[in-house]
C-alpha cells in the first residue's frame, strides 16, 4: 500500500509542476502581446500618415499649406492650451479617437497660442521646428 501511495504522491507532484509551468508559459504568451501606452511596437504593418493638427476641446485645427503672412512672435496672443499627447509615432490604431490636447507632431507641453486680431474659433498657432505654424479650425 505504501508503494501505491508513493506513486500517487510522485504523480501529484509532477502534475502540480506541469500545471505551474503551463500557467507561466500561458502568462508569457499573453504578456508578449501587450505593449506599453505610447509604444509603437506591435503595430505590425499599420502606418498612419498624420495630418499636422492640434485638438483643442472639441475643435480640430489643421496646419494649412501656408499662411499669406508668416506670423511673428508679436502676433501671438495668450496661451489657450498645451499639447498633452503626441500621436505621431505613438498611435498605430486607425480607430483612435482624438482627445483634447492631442497633436500630430508637437511635443507634450508645447503651448498653443491665440493669434492677436483673430478669433480662437478660427485659428490658433504654435511653435514647430523653430517656426510659428498657424492651425486653422476645421469645420465638420
Amino acid at each position: 500500500m505504501q508503494l501505491k501511495d508513493a506513486r500517487y504522491l510522485a504523480a501529484s507532484s509532477d502534475v502540480t509542476s506541469l500545471m505551474a509551468r503551463l500557467i507561466v508559459a500561458f502568462a508569457l504568451v499573453l504578456l508578449s502581446g501587450c505593449q506599453y501606452p505610447g509604444s509603437t511596437q506591435g503595430c505590425g504593418n499599420v502606418q498612419i500618415d498624420w495630418v499636422d493638427f492640434i485638438q483643442v476641446g472639441s475643435t480640430q485645427y489643421v496646419a494649412g499649406p501656408g499662411s499669406p503672412t508668416v506670423p511673428q512672435e508679436r502676433d501671438l496672443g495668450p496661451v489657450v492650451a498645451h499639447v498633452k499627447f503626441k500621436v505621431g509615432g505613438n498611435v498605430c490604431d486607425p480607430n483612435y479617437k482624438l482627445k483634447d490636447g492631442d497633436a500630430a507632431f508637437l511635443k507634450p507641453g508645447t503651448p498653443i497660442f491665440q493669434i492677436n486680431g483673430q478669433s480662437p474659433a478660427k485659428a490658433l498657432a504654435a511653435h514647430r521646428n523653430g517656426q510659428i505654424v498657424v492651425y486653422g479650425a476645421r469645420t465638420p
